[in-house]
């Protein structure tokens, strides 16, 4: 039954776009090309090659040494280490400074010891 389908569909198709090409016959204009540019009248441009600025980095807060940090909401220990000394490798010192701190579960308002 598909395949009956299908291929009525198809002559009726083909039978509606003969019937189409057949009534609409018009003629079609004729365009002139458009005329040629003279470029002897432009002057050659140079582009000057500019460096892209150097990507933005962060700077570390002045926090004292032995200073604490509140946490705030979306902080890691990463973020602070970044943050605070510039480095987010130095999350591990952090975590050195806090006995019994579980680096997994930090919540906003604590505050943590600074190294």
């Amino acid at each position: 039954m598909k395949r009956l389908v299908w291929t009525s569909a198809a002559i009726v198709g083909a039978a509606v776009l003969v019937g189409c090409q057949k009534g609409n016959k018009q003629e079609v204009a004729q365009v002139p090309p458009p005329p040629a540019y003279d470029t002897s009248t432009y002057e050659p441009v140079t582009v000057e090659s500019v460096p892209p600025p150097p990507p933005a980095q962060p700077q570390p807060m002045s926090v004292p040494s032995g200073g604490t940090y509140t946490v705030q909401r979306g902080d890691t220990l990463w973020s602070i280490a970044l943050r605070v000394y510039g480095d987010g490798q130095r999350w591990k010192d952090i975590v050195a400074a806090n006995p019994g701190m579980v680096p997994e579960k930090l919540r906003v308002g604590q505050t943590i010891n600074l190294p």
